[in-house]
């Protein structure tokens, strides 16, 4: 049965991107990008040209991303700032399910081996179909607001932020709007060069 999980790289005072995130700044201003310092602090590319991390924590949880994820959960406006990241998503151009209220124009959806799928009736069917297609691997949730809905409807299996050592002082929270208190167990932590990744397990609230 494949887990369901939030696996989101965050700074150090909860935010996943900075304000004014968009196409032009697509993880925000106020230096958003450097949260994700952690993926480049090595010279090893693994997997995609967008990992390369330093060995050690670093690369074993990149190792273990491209391991384990078997399909990917995000909402509208990450799909819209990543342009659909092409029709291939960088961890092994798995399936991609986008929670939106309107599906854009099937022309202008890029055509690739992640198989773009727009889900308009909730995290619910998203996860459902994720877990059709995810060959027995995790669906993860890669964004603050498919990861809080899946919270809210109890649906998350296990918490795994990459707390990155930087402030960003506003912008997109991970974890705001809950609407109630969510229990959690440390399963581990493992500290590497700028990052550290502590992974939780959800229990009942």
């Amino acid at each position: 049965m494949p887990n369901v999980v939030i696996d989101m790289t965050i700074s150090l005072d909860g935010y996943v991107a900075g304000p004014g995130d968009g196409p032009s700044a697509p993880l925000g201003l106020h230096g958003g990008m450097t949260i994700f310092d952690w993926y480049m602090s090595g010279t090893e590319e693994v997997g995609s040209p967008l990992f390369k991390p330093a060995p050690g924590a670093n690369r074993r949880q990149v190792d273990r991303m491209f391991v384990e994820s078997g399909a990917f959960i995000f909402g509208r406006k990450t799909y819209d700032i990543t342009n659909g990241w092409d029709g291939r998503h960088p961890v092994n151009g798995v399936p991609v399910f986008v929670l939106t209220h309107e599906p854009p124009p099937p022309a202008s959806v890029p055509k690739g081996p992640s198989n773009l799928t727009f889900v308009t009736d909730g995290i619910e069917s998203a996860v459902r179909q994720a877990k059709a297609v995810a060959g027995g691997k995790d669906v993860k949730l890669g964004g603050s607001s498919p990861g809080k809905a899946a919270l809210a409807a109890g649906l998350v299996d296990e918490i795994l932020v990459h707390i990155a050592p930087y402030l960003l002082g506003g912008g997109v929270r991970l974890f705001d709007e809950l609407p109630n208190g969510v229990r959690l167990e440390k399963l581990s932590v493992d500290d590497g060069l700028l990052a550290t990744h502590i992974r939780y397990r959800v229990l009942e609230g």
